[in-house]
């Protein structure tokens, strides 16, 4: 099974129709041996989050989930809120992970959106007004 999984995964057959980043020549980020799945995500995001250390949002959630016995793929989803921007209220992040032979997890799959003060309210992809 985890040979089929990283084959896949190195043959860049990730894919999605509500995919704004997928993984076509191979995974977009390769977490560090011994690294749970959430360790991974807020590494890969890290760049998007924060500098130096510094945040600005009041509020973070964080979910992962997987399927019974399918502990080799996860889905994990954050959320900043309350953020110190006058146009955008929220953003969120849902990015798909799977562990490879080496059992290291990989991410292949991002979707980035974000909700905004103004305009549609509900979450988008495009930036906000």
């Amino acid at each position: 099974m985890k040979r089929m999984l990283t084959a896949w995964l190195l043959a860049g057959l990730a894919a999605g129709a509500a995919s704004t980043a997928a993984a076509e020549n191979g995974p977009l980020y390769t977490g560090q041996p011994g690294e749970l799945p959430v360790q991974v995500a807020m590494a890969y995001l890290a760049p998007d989050m924060g500098r130096d250390g510094q945040f600005e949002y009041a509020r973070l959630r964080i979910s992962q989930r997987s399927q019974p016995e399918s502990f080799d793929r996860v889905s994990v989803s954050i959320q900043q809120d309350g953020l110190l921007d006058d146009s955008v209220r929220a953003r969120r992040w849902s990015l798909q992970l799977i562990r490879g032979a080496d059992s290291r997890w990989y991410v292949t799959r991002q979707l980035a959106e974000q909700r905004c003060y103004r305009g549609p309210q509900g979450w988008q992809r495009k930036p906000c007004p």
